[in-house]
């Protein structure tokens, strides 16, 4: 079993392609390679946090965690009416929850959120604060110990947490 993290998939949503460079013609397809994506890496017994901007709309959302991998937890941000909605609804599958906005990871020496952060819990005892927010000046820096995992960093794929954690620590 493996922990993945994510962020920042923006299905369903067309701005997304050009915003992002996604080489999709449409928002099909780039729903499609997104999913695809996610699958290649992650199996039904792995963890996935994502990092805020799952989809654009519940449907959208609810069709998507239906294919999707892994039990899965979503980090609300701005983006994320629509998981909000299918989960004060109770239509979330059984493998999805709602994470908290901040969320200490103590086995990793990691804080995830969605927004970058000066501080964060446990940086003085060198936790890392990895962050989902998909603007580019929000790069990874070992130096700061932060770890951007927007997924149109990576591949459009989510990464092992414990992976990145061990690339970034010896940089």
């Amino acid at each position: 079993m493996a922990t993945f993290v994510t962020s920042n998939l923006q299905l369903g949503r067309p701005a997304a392609i050009k915003k992002y460079g996604r080489s999709c013609k449409d928002v099909s397809e780039m729903n499609e390679m997104l999913i695809q994506n996610w699958n290649s890496v992650v199996s039904d017994g792995d963890i996935v946090y994502h990092l805020g901007n799952f989809a654009l709309d519940p449907k959208t959302a609810q069709d998507a965690l239906s294919r999707l991998n892994g039990r899965i937890f979503l980090m609300p941000a701005e983006l994320d009416e629509s998981v909000q909605t299918l989960a004060t609804k109770g239509m979330l599958p059984k493998t999805v929850s709602l994470m908290n906005r901040i969320t200490p990871m103590s086995q990793f020496k990691s804080n995830l959120s969605y927004w970058p952060m000066a501080e964060w819990p446990e940086k003085k005892k060198g936790y890392w604060s990895v962050i989902g927010y998909p603007e580019k000046k929000y790069k990874s820096d070992p130096r700061q110990k932060t770890i951007n995992v927007s997924t149109d960093l990576w591949g459009n794929k989510p990464q092992d947490l414990e992976k990145l954690l061990e690339i970034f620590q010896d940089i």
